[in-house]
C-alpha cells in the first residue's frame, strides 16, 4: 500500500475511533432515567414488531418480569454492539501499523477493556447509574467478536485487492 494512503488511513481510522469513543462516553453520561427510557424504547419497538409478525402484544403475553428480562437482554446488548464497533475501529487503525496480527488483537482486546473499565467507573458518578464488572466483561466479548469480524472482513479485502493487484500485474506468483 502507499505510504501516504496508509498515513491517511491511519489518520481517518483514528478521527472515527475517538469519536465512537465520544459517542460511548455519552451515552455513559445519560442518567439511569433516561437510559432506561432509551432501552425501554428499542423494547417498544421490538414489541411493535412482534406484534406485527405474529399478532402478539408481549406487555399482555408474558409476565412483567420476563418483560424486563428482555429489556435486560436489549441493555446488555446495546453494551456488545458499541464495543463490537469501537474494537473493529481499533482493529483498523492497528491494519495500519506493520505489526503481527496477533499483537494487533491483542492491543485491540485489552485497549476495548481498558476504556470499558473506565466507562463503568466514570458511570460511577452519574445518577441513577453504577460501575458493574459483568458490564464491562460483557462490553470485552462485544469487543472480541468485532475483532473477528475485522479479521474476516480483512482477510476479504486481502484476497480481493491480491487477486487484483496480481490481475493487473503489479504481483506474481499469488492466487492463480
Amino acid at each position: 500500500m502507499n505510504p501516504k494512503v496508509k498515513v491517511r488511513l491511519r489518520i481517518l481510522a483514528i478521527l472515527t475511533t475517538l469519536i465512537w469513543m465520544i459517542v460511548i462516553f455519552r451515552f455513559s453520561m445519560d442518567t439511569g432515567t433516561s437510559s432506561h427510557e432509551l432501552s425501554d424504547l428499542c423494547v417498544r419497538i421490538f414489541n411493535k414488531a412482534v406484534y406485527s409478525f405474529t399478532g402478539k402484544d408481549l406487555t399482555i403475553s408474558i409476565t412483567p418480569e420476563h418483560y424486563a428480562l428482555i429489556e435486560l437482554f436489549f441493555r446488555k446488548l446495546a453494551h456488545m454492539s458499541i464495543y463490537f464497533v469501537l474494537s473493529i475501529n481499533v482493529m483498523i487503525v492497528l491494519f495500519t501499523f506493520n505489526i503481527k496480527m496477533s499483537l494487533k488483537m491483542f492491543i485491540s482486546a485489552l485497549f476495548c477493556f481498558l476504556y470499558a473499565l473506565s466507562d463503568e467507573f466514570h458511570q460511577m458518578f452519574v445518577d441513577g447509574r453504577g460501575a458493574s464488572f459483568t458490564d464491562c466483561l460483557i462490553d470485552t466479548s462485544g469487543a472480541l467478536l468485532g475483532i473477528i469480524a475485522a479479521l474476516i472482513l480483512y482477510c476479504i479485502l486481502y484476497t480481493l485487492m491480491t487477486k487484483y493487484q496480481k490481475r493487473k500485474g503489479l504481483i506474481k506468483g499469488a492466487y492463480d
